[in-house]
């Protein structure tokens, strides 16, 4: 191996069911770049996501966030697309007549949704949870609708970077992302998903891989010199993208089969923690 950066997915991978970044992980990962390999977080998450949860001592040179709509370089923004405002109320409307939860998240002032759909947003998480869904997923959405989503009487359509979708019944889901490729045909844009229940909407032909060859074409960095580590088909891009792709034991098997690797633990057994240091007490990083 010559790899000279590792690109990571956050939810499923790096972060625990409890949305928590292990101690362990931080040393290994600090000990990662002490070889003089950079690490990267490429998440569907927005920068003020990250922030929100990543410890002060998390080691990390540059972040892909909202699924390739921005970049940065530590805390220096590279780069940021942002959503059509006119897609942005479209969809809204669809959500609202569909009953669909939602979060707008705009770049630096959180989540925000209607304070009429409040108590829409609470009857989905009041339904029971099924097997499918990811403790740290569910955990997130109780967050959002208890103290992370700001209730508004009307929303700002513009300088939004990411709507997010959600249902825990996955066929309610799959039907909704089916009126948006509806949509899709009159206002061009992007999907993805990283689990069965949800959906993210970002700008037509943007996805991880769009952010993180900006990422590498800043730190002259080749995408043969690339890992990339996920769980979720909205990775499948990154995983396109590098030469050693690398997919979590909880990962689905579209996912898996789709990489190079499997680690040996899921996520939420030190999965990640596990392969890190596998491929760095080998020495596989110093070849």
């Amino acid at each position: 191996m010559n790899i000279k950066a590792i690109a990571l997915d956050m939810d499923g991978t790096l972060l625990d069911a409890n949305n928590k970044i292990h101690d362990n992980l931080v040393e290994i990962l600090s000990e990662i770049r002490r070889k003089d390999v950079k690490v990267f977080l490429v998440t569907g998450r927005t920068f003020e996501e990250i922030e929100e949860i990543i410890p002060d001592q998390f080691p990390y040179d540059g972040a892909v966030t909202s699924n390739g709509m921005g970049c940065y370089i530590g805390e220096t923004e590279v780069m940021q697309h942002h959503l059509d405002s006119e897609l942005v109320k479209e969809v809204i409307q669809l959500a609202q007549t569909h009953q669909i939860y939602y979060e707008v998240h705009s770049i630096h002032g959180g989540r925000h949704a209607l304070e009429e759909d409040k108590k829409v947003l609470q009857a989905e998480m009041k339904q029971s949870t099924p097997d499918t869904l990811k403790e740290n997923e569910i955990q997130s959405r109780k967050w959002a609708i208890k103290s992370g989503i700001s209730w508004v009487e009307r929303l700002d359509y513009s300088n939004i970077v990411k709507i997010y979708f959600f249902s825990m019944n996955y066929e309610k889901m799959n039907k909704w992302k089916q009126i948006l490729e509806d949509v899709k045909q009159h206002k061009p844009f992007t999907t993805s998903s990283s689990s069965l229940h949800n959906v993210e909407i970002m700008k037509e032909g943007v996805n991880k891989a769009t952010g993180l060859r900006i990422l590498l074409n800043k730190l002259n960095l080749s995408e043969d010199e690339l890992m990339a580590i996920g769980d979720g088909e909205n990775d499948l891009p990154m995983f396109e993208l590098c030469s050693y792709s690398v997919a979590m034991k909880n990962a689905p098997d579209v996912v898996k089969k789709r990489t190079s690797i499997v680690t040996q633990e899921p996520y939420d057994n030190h999965g990640l923690y596990q392969f890190l240091s596998e491929i760095t007490t080998s020495g596989l990083l110093n070849n």
